[in-house]
């Protein structure tokens, strides 16, 4: 197979994966308004139910990094001491 013909079924590969699992539905920019996953929450759990999900803030992000990481501005005007890695963010759509 060509290094051509290899890059195209991989690019389409990457196409078919994302809309499969429901990824990269909306890129994240300058101005979006996000909440933040809390993982020190993740293992705190009842053996009676689900372990917690603790999704927090209302932020909105003032600079997108190239290695996918955001930096965030609480609505309070506070400015997030690091960087938040994008697995960890998700679009807070306003109604």
């Amino acid at each position: 197979m060509s290094l051509d013909k290899l890059k195209e079924v991989r690019v389409r590969n990457k196409v078919r994966f994302d809309r499969v699992h429901c990824l990269c539905l909306k890129k994240i920019e300058k101005g979006d308004w996000v909440i933040i996953y809390g993982r020190s929450l993740d293992n705190k759990d009842n053996s009676m139910r689900k372990p917690l999900r603790c999704w927090f803030g209302q932020c909105t992000v003032i600079r997108v990094n190239d290695n996918a990481t955001y930096h965030l501005l609480e609505l309070d005007g506070t400015r997030l001491a690091i960087p938040i890695v994008g697995k960890r963010v998700k679009v807070f759509k306003k109604h």
